[in-house]
C-alpha cells in the first residue's frame, strides 16, 4: 500500500495561513511560532516540489497551483475530522445533538422561541445553546459547533448573511457627554473612557481609556454607574433605554451597524439534518 508523503497537519497549516491572512496570524490561532508555520509550509512545498506561495510586495500570495491544492486539502481535512468524530459516536445511542453558538451581541429572543417550538415537535433532537463573545480568531479556532452566529465576517468560510442591526453610543443620563453639542461629540469621546464587549469596535472611536468586559451585563452596569460610554446594538439595550438607566448619544454623520452572519460547520456530524433545522427556524434556506 502506498503511503502519503504529506500530513494532515501540513494541510491544516496551509489553510490557516490563508484563512487567517498570513503566517503570523496563523501562528497565533494554531498556538505555534511563526518560524514553525514557515517551516511546515516550506517542507510541504519541498515534498510536493510545487511552489504554493509566491512573494508579492513582501506578502505571501497563493500561486495558481497553491489555490488548487488549498481547495483539495479542504475536502481532505473535512473528511478526516468527520471520520474521527463519527467513530467516537458509533456506540452512542443519544439523541441527535445540534450545538448552536451565538455571539453575545446577537439578540436572540425570536430565535429562542423558534428553537423551543422545534424541540416540542422533534423529541429526537438535543440542542445545546451557548452564548459567548466571539472574536475573528474564534471563528477559525472554534471547531465543536454546528451553527455559529456572529458579526465577524470571514469570507473564506462562506458566511450566510442574516441581518443588519443598528448600534448606538450610550452613557448614563447624567454623564457629562450628554451636555456636549452633537457636532462636537466625536472630538470629546476621545477624552473619556470607553467600555467594550466586541473587540472589532475598539478602533471605531479613539478614547483616553478602554475597559474590556467579559459580559454584556458587566458593560451595561459599568456605563449605568457612570463609567464612560459604550457602543452596542440598540436592540440589546432597549430595556435600559426605556427605563432611562442609559441614554443615547447622537453624533452627527456617524452611524454604525452590525452585520450578523451564520456559519454552518462543514464537519458537523448532523450535516444531513442541519438544513431541516435551519429551515424550520426560518433563518435562511441552505441550498
Amino acid at each position: 500500500m502506498e503511503k502519503t508523503r504529506t500530513t494532515l497537519d501540513q494541510w491544516i497549516t496551509l489553510q490557516a495561513v490563508v484563512d487567517c491572512g498570513g503566517f503570523a496570524q496563523a501562528a497565533e490561532v494554531l498556538h505555534r511560532t511563526q518560524s514553525a508555520i514557515s517551516y511546515t509550509i516550506s517542507k510541504l512545498e519541498q515534498t510536493l516540489e510545487i511552489e504554493i506561495f509566491s512573494l508579492e510586495k513582501r506578502r505571501a500570495v497563493l500561486t495558481p497551483k497553491g489555490e488548487m491544492l488549498l481547495a483539495l486539502s479542504r475536502e481532505l481535512t473535512n473528511k478526516a475530522i468527520l471520520l474521527e468524530t463519527k467513530a467516537k459516536l458509533l456506540n452512542s445511542k443519544c439523541n441527535i445533538k445540534i450545538k448552536l453558538v451565538i455571539d453575545t451581541l446577537y439578540h436572540t429572543d425570536n430565535l429562542l422561541d423558534k428553537v423551543a417550538n422545534f424541540i416540542k415537535r422533534h423529541k429526537d433532537y438535543d440542542i445545546d445553546i451557548i452564548k459567548q463573545n466571539i472574536s475573528k480568531s474564534d471563528v477559525f479556532a472554534l471547531k465543536d459547533y454546528d451553527i455559529l452566529i456572529t458579526d465577524q465576517h470571514v469570507e473564506t468560510l462562506n458566511p450566510i448573511f442574516l441581518e443588519t442591526v443598528e448600534s448606538v453610543i450610550v452613557t448614563s443620563p447624567d454623564h457629562i457627554l450628554q451636555s456636549i453639542e452633537e457636532s462636537n461629540l466625536l472630538d470629546y469621546l476621545s477624552k473619556y473612557t470607553k467600555v467594550v464587549l466586541d473587540p472589532s469596535l475598539e478602533d471605531t472611536v479613539k478614547s483616553a481609556q478602554t475597559i474590556s468586559a467579559a459580559s454584556l451585563e458587566t458593560v451595561i452596569k459599568l456605563v449605568e454607574n457612570g463609567t464612560g460610554y459604550t457602543w452596542l446594538p440598540k436592540n440589546l439595550i432597549k430595556n435600559q433605554l426605556n427605563n432611562h438607566s442609559l441614554k443615547q448619544l447622537k453624533i452627527a454623520n456617524k452611524n454604525i451597524y452590525y452585520d450578523f452572519y451564520m456559519y454552518v460547520n462543514k464537519n458537523s456530524l448532523v450535516q444531513d439534518v442541519l438544513g431541516e433545522f435551519i429551515n424550520y427556524l426560518e433563518l435562511v434556506e441552505i441550498k
